[in-house]
């Protein structure tokens, strides 16, 4: 059984009209909600910070490969584990290192896409696949009619290729058990369709104000503003600055 580390701090959340308290740990996706054009902020910076310096445990969950987001990313310090990939690599910040928590990806599908989508932009990880949103309908065909034992999830202007299975959730849950920590203990804020998988479940689940209508749907609350306005009222939230709120979609 894994215990709540009484280091963690505690809040309360009005869902549904009923208060409950949990443990703190804040899971984030990367692009559209802690960064914009790529880089984190100094306010959201700032923002993260206070989080961390109240004892709460961090978790990146992200789309990006991992030469991508180490260069542009200044705030890694602040997080016990990098998810990235959408699911399929963990990174520690602490010791520099990295593993494949996902099959790696199928090179005949590959090279089958390759084929079908001459000159079309890929983005190739370890076992993700992207490509421009505007081939989705192709690679949909690709995978029904190679049978592979892949699917496809929306991300902004990109879909993302992945082994069944495989998501932002499943690579959270990789997390939080190499923590030992529990969902339950899960703040998750995102912007797109592909952090849905990364809210579901956890205590409490937000949407940047400038999140995807699908997430919105399924967040617990929609958060006002962009990415920086976003983030400081869930830090004034989860850090007692305001009331305990739920604005239910």
């Amino acid at each position: 059984m894994q215990q709540r580390s009484d280091t963690l701090p505690r809040w309360p959340l009005a869902v549904d009209g009923r208060l409950a308290t949990t443990g703190g740990v804040l899971a984030v996706d990367y692009d559209g909600t802690i960064a914009e054009h790529g880089r984190v902020s100094a306010v959201t910076e700032a923002t993260l910070r206070a989080l961390r310096e109240a004892n709460f445990r961090m978790i990146l969950v992200s789309g990006r490969r991992l030469q991508n987001i180490l260069p542009i990313c200044n705030v890694l310090d602040l997080f016990d584990r990098l998810i990235l990939e959408n699911g399929a690599v963990s990174y520690c910040p602490k010791t520099g290192t990295d593993h494949l928590i996902a099959p790696a990806v199928n090179e005949r599908f590959l090279a089958e896409l390759e084929r079908d989508l001459p000159g079309a932009p890929l983005f190739i990880g370890r076992s993700m696949v992207a490509t421009s949103a505007r081939n989705a309908d192709s690679v949909e065909m690709l995978i029904q009619s190679g049978g592979y034992d892949l699917y496809t999830v929306g991300c902004g202007g990109r879909v993302l290729v992945l082994p069944r299975g495989v998501s932002k959730g499943s690579g959270l849950s990789h997390a939080l058990a190499d923590l030992g920590l529990g969902r339950d203990q899960v703040v998750a804020v995102g912007d797109e369709e592909n952090d849905i998988d990364l809210i579901a479940g956890c205590a409490l689940s937000a949407a940047v104000g400038n999140a995807s209508p699908q997430l919105k749907a399924a967040a617990d609350i929609v958060l006002p503003g962009g990415c920086e306005e976003s983030m400081q009222h869930l830090a004034d939230l989860l850090l007692g600055r305001i009331p305990p709120f739920i604005a239910m979609n």
